[in-house]
């Protein structure tokens, strides 16, 4: 597996990933319910973010969107089929070499697998907010060494 900043090229596999990583927990609203609209938004965040790309054989398997300026992790997600593989460890590895002080994250209440992935990573949860546009939880978690 190779984690490298992103390209332009990879950045429609990476806009499906999201697309449906978000779609795989069900988290939408009214503005990204579909393909098109998750895409439209992903290529207005890459001007935020420091992305990456997970690859092996040359696949886009993992993406990761950081905020260094916030010590943010603002996006992870890992390819449906290639879950528990290492390649979230991996891609919160990466995170932590770029900013390795304090990292902060948030994730929906219902998103179990990915909650119950950064608390066993060292992970504590910070606080809870409403999240009214995702009719949903959110939780805030933050990471020290």
């Amino acid at each position: 597996m190779i984690i490298a900043p992103a390209e332009p090229a990879d950045y429609p596999a990476l806009a499906d990933l999201w697309y449906d990583s978000w779609m795989s927990i069900g988290i939408a609203n009214e503005t990204d319910l579909d393909r098109d609209g998750v895409r439209a938004r992903f290529f207005r965040e890459t001007a935020h973010w420091t992305l990456f790309a997970a690859k092996i054989d040359g696949s886009v398997v993992g993406l990761l969107a950081l905020l260094p300026s916030e010590s943010r992790i603002d996006q992870i997600f890992v390819r449906s089929d290639r879950k528990g593989q290492g390649i979230g460890q991996a891609l919160l590895e990466e995170a932590r070499r770029r900013m390795p002080g304090r990292l902060v994250l948030a994730t929906h209440e219902t998103n179990t697998r990915a909650r119950a992935f950064y608390e066993r990573e060292g992970f504590r949860l910070e606080r809870l907010e409403d999240d009214a546009a995702h009719r949903r939880v959110k939780c805030h978690y933050v990471w020290t060494p």
